[in-house]
């Protein structure tokens, strides 16, 4: 049976162990990975591309009070899900309008504003202590993934379409990868673009755990902006579980690896993390399931 993986991203990427259990391991969206909440909320359990579950017809209003300001600084991205929402970039400042949830129509979601623009956001992803957002650039900026040229890359089917782009099958060096192409939005310096994917490639190679999946490098060299992680064979759990009677002995021990993984992610990782999108079509396989 083969090993089983969990991803953080639709990502086919994955690896497994050598003690010859089926294994699950996870690997962060991830832009996937989101950051370490300041505060605990539904919000936590939302992904980069699906909006935490409210009523988005409770729109954001103005500002409560105007006596005290509220300064915030946002510690990672966050795109927007609905016209309602803020999105955030890493080091922004938001000004904090309102905490209630009766306003944002979500516990964990505060009302803020940024230059004229007035919406919500998920208040996992802002802090108000300078150290912390100081220790998470300090991490993040000594880190020097492994820069691959894209003239080694083979790439082969498109394999699957997430967030941060098309994710293809391809080798490098003779190993099979999976190659997740940045999507580039035409209004969007190139620059930018490439300095997002560093940043993303830069968190994904902190991450080193049995349970997670790997990347193998990044590629920067302008257009051709991808991240290169490993590569799994077997295909997203979902599928796996199509049609099938899983023993419930082997669907216990995916479950206990799953929850390593997230245990990593949340409290053994250089920069806490936390998930947002965990479901089975993020869960991959080493190999083929008989």
């Amino acid at each position: 049976m083969p090993p089983l993986l969990t991803s953080m991203e639709h990502s086919k990427s994955a690896f497994g162990n050598s003690n010859g259990r089926d294994e699950v391991c996870s690997n962060d969206n991830s832009r996937t990975a989101s950051p370490t909440p300041n505060t605990t909320s539904t919000a936590q359990q939302t992904s980069n591309n699906s909006s935490p579950i409210r009523n988005h017809n409770n729109k954001a209003s103005g500002r409560t009070n105007t006596n005290n300001l509220s300064l915030w600084t946002a510690l990672y991205d966050y795109e927007a899900q609905g016209e309602d929402e803020l999105s955030l970039r890493r080091g922004e400042i938001v000004e904090v309008l309102s905490k209630d949830s009766k306003i944002s129509g979500d516990e964990g979601w505060w009302t803020g504003k940024i230059g004229d623009k007035v919406g919500i956001f998920p208040a996992n992803f802002v802090t108000q202590e300078d150290h912390i957002f100081n220790h998470v650039s300090g991490v993040i900026e000594d880190v020097q993934p492994v820069e691959i040229d894209f003239s080694e890359l083979d790439l082969g089917e498109v394999i699957g379409v997430g967030g941060f782009g098309k994710v293809y099958r391809g080798f490098w060096r003779g190993q099979e990868v999976a190659v997740k192409a940045a999507r580039q939005d035409p209004d969007e310096d190139i620059s930018v673009t490439m300095e997002n994917v560093r940043q993303e490639a830069k968190l994904f190679w902190l991450l080193k755990h049995e349970n997670i999946v790997s990347l193998e490098g990044v590629c920067l060299q302008i257009p051709n902006l991808c991240l290169v992680m490993e590569y799994a064979r077997g295909g997203s759990l979902n599928r796996v579980l199509a049609g099938r009677k899983i023993r419930p002995d082997v669907l216990v021990d995916w479950a206990i690896q799953i929850a390593r993984g997230m245990n990593y992610l949340h409290n053994g990782a250089p920069i806490s993390l936390i998930h947002r999108d965990l479901k089975s079509s993020n869960e991959f396989t080493c190999g083929n399931f008989n």
